[in-house]
């Protein structure tokens, strides 16, 4: 529960004049965003596909696609190397799909196994791949701390293409090429997208030269090639297809915002087209988890809700719980009744993953709460699943608005997912106490360690100095920032719709939230399953209005008809049977 909120500032009188197309609560949120300078409002109104910067700003991009398109013509085989989680296995799924569609059939992927292997490039996985011959190692998310496995690469007559997104902890590996935003010395004008965006800008790069994409087809189609006059590819039969890799979005999405990055700069194209293209997706794999999932796109469209909380928990149970190979063979499937059966499979998993995620929540938040007097919560438990202690980390930062770790341990060992709260450097943070720690890695958000369970004490101790000198606890985390103050005739659909314009609302861009005062309570009454959440409906300037006020079930004795009542929520629109009205989603409300 938040103590309190507070109200951002209000765009100045002047300025707001300034813009008079905007509706007045659109260029209050722009103001709040820092966006009513420039014209840089209109570039993120608009996110238009052509706002994408040029993937060869990449300092290594050249390098990189000459080498992979050296592969394609003399059919070297090719292994893609990722990490388990969402992005990755969709930036894998990206490559592969690229690859299919240049009718380049000899390559495979490599996933290391969560519990046997752990995280990165290993050399064992090396060894294993050099033996099936191949000659190019590309990863996705993951490669750039893999020091060790680059230079065994090099001098094992493999080269090592490395596209990852993750900061560089220490001296950078001897690759081939390194394609990261977070290269050093690399100038390229977003740092913030992910392992599947950076896939993505690989696969721009590749296609960006229809020269050699139409040459390649002309052999395929050929009466000699590999699909002479008739075979298809997406049921094209002349192959070649400007913009094909648009069609790769939807993916590019739901590894996006199953990463948890900022939904801004080319994350927020990414998120905003991949949307429009999930609606109508190529991919038989996608088709049958909307099927398990029992997502209907007729009656509404997929937000990024769908993407990050029905999509990209189901693909990346399969890593949690089993491997992360079954959710990259439902991507890659071809035909819808085997994607059926796939997808049927990942769905039993993911049940299983909600079930003890839930488990490890309430055994760690026990713990958190007795430190919970410490500006930085770390947590241990003897067998926890390794799969769901970063899901455990990620609800407990969200609860107590602090830095989480959640730690469980393998014989002398301990693993563990690190969450971060605010702006707080997590990376950082281990970089300080890395002297206790086997290995560790991630992005200012989120990382993974392990460390061997005798140095815990000390680990901690560290993390506790690191957290002292770099968190004010005289600035509440405790309190939930408002966008405005709304009046009565701002509770309209026609404002949803306005609002609608910021979307897709994510990290870096969140759904906005509201104060509206002097709401007249109708009536109050809890529902769903054992009365978990409370419905209201309230009067505003002569107008009666629906709301919902989720898991708030055991707060509804304090409130009764009559109450004149402070509420903030979000706007958003409840359709129902043809029919469409203003709904407020309840987040705190006060008398």
């Amino acid at each position: 529960m938040f103590k309190n909120w507070k109200l951002k500032p209000k765009i100045p009188p002047e300025l707001l004049k300034s813009y008079p197309n905007l509706h007045p609560v659109v260029a209050q949120l722009l103001y709040n965003r820092g966006l009513l300078e420039n014209g840089q409002y209109k570039e993120f109104l608009e996110a238009g596909y052509e706002g994408l910067n040029d993937p060869f700003l990449f300092k290594d991009m050249q390098k990189a696609t000459e080498r992979i398109w050296k592969a394609i013509d003399n059919n070297q085989k090719i292994t893609i190397y990722g990490d388990y989680d969402a992005d990755a296995v969709t930036a894998n799924a990206v490559l592969r799909q690229a690859f299919y569609y240049l009718g380049f059939e000899n390559v495979n992927s490599y996933i290391p196994d969560r519990f046997t292997e752990g995280y990165g490039v290993n050399l064992e996985a090396l060894s294993k791949i050099k033996d099936d011959g191949t000659k190019l190692v590309i990863t996705v998310d993951c490669g750039t701390n893999s020091a060790q496995a680059a230079k065994w690469c090099f001098e094992n007559g493999m080269d090592f293409i490395i596209t990852d997104h993750h900061e560089i902890i220490g001296d950078a590996p001897e690759f081939f090429a390194l394609v990261n935003p977070k290269n050093r010395g690399d100038n390229y004008p977003d740092a913030n997208i992910t392992g599947v965006g950076v896939a993505f800008k690989m696969v721009q790069a590749l296609l960006s030269d229809e020269i050699r994409v139409q040459s390649r087809f002309n052999q395929l189609f050929s009466p000699e090639g590999t699909f002479g006059h008739s075979s298809p590819i997406l049921g094209r039969v002349n192959g070649y297809v400007k913009g094909y890799e648009k069609w790769l979005l939807d993916l590019v999405a739901i590894g996006t915002v199953a990463d948890c990055h900022s939904l801004t700069g080319e994350n927020r194209i990414f998120v905003k087209y991949g949307l429009k293209v999930l609606g109508k997706t190529k991919w038989p794999g996608l088709k049958a988890l909307f099927v398990t999932a029992k997502l209907d796109f007729l009656k509404k469209g997929p937000s990024v809700y769908t993407l990050g909380f029905v999509l990209a928990p189901r693909l990346n149970a399969a890593g949690r719980l089993e491997h992360a190979g079954i959710a990259l063979d439902l991507l890659l499937e071809k035909e819808y009744s085997q994607a059926l059966e796939k997808a049927a499979e990942l769905e039993n998993i993911n049940r299983r993953r909600q079930n003890l995620t839930l488990q490890v929540v309430s055994e760690a938040k026990e713990q958190a709460l007795k430190i919970n007097d410490r500006k930085f919560l770390v947590v241990m438990g003897d067998d926890w699943p390794q799969g769901v202690v970063g899901l455990a980390a990620g609800r407990l930062a969200d609860e107590f608005k602090k830095p989480v770790i959640v730690l469980t341990k393998l014989g002398e060992e301990a693993v563990g997912s690190a969450r971060t709260a605010g702006d707080y450097n997590v990376v950082e943070a281990l970089k300080y106490a890395a002297q206790h720690l086997i290995a560790f890695g991630g992005h200012i958000q989120a990382a993974g360690l392990t460390l061997k369970t005798k140095e815990f004490k000390n680990f901690y101790k560290k993390l506790l100095e690191h957290a002292d000198k770099h968190i004010n606890s005289n600035v509440s985390h405790d309190v939930l920032e408002l966008e405005a103050s709304l009046l009565p005739e701002h509770l309209s659909l026609e404002v949803v719709e306005e609002i609608s314009r910021l979307e897709p609302f994510g990290v870096g861009n969140p759904p906005p939230k509201f104060l509206i005062e002097d709401l007249k309570l109708e009536l109050i009454k809890k529902v769903g399953n054992g009365g978990l959440h409370v419905q209201m409906r309230l009067r505003s300037g002569g107008k009666l209005h629906s709301a919902i006020w989720f898991r708030a079930g055991e707060r509804a004795a304090g409130f009764s008809p009559g109450d004149l009542l402070s509420v903030v929520c979000e706007l958003t629109e409840d359709s129902w049977n043809g029919n469409s009205n203003l709904k407020l989603k309840i987040a705190e409300v006060g008398k």
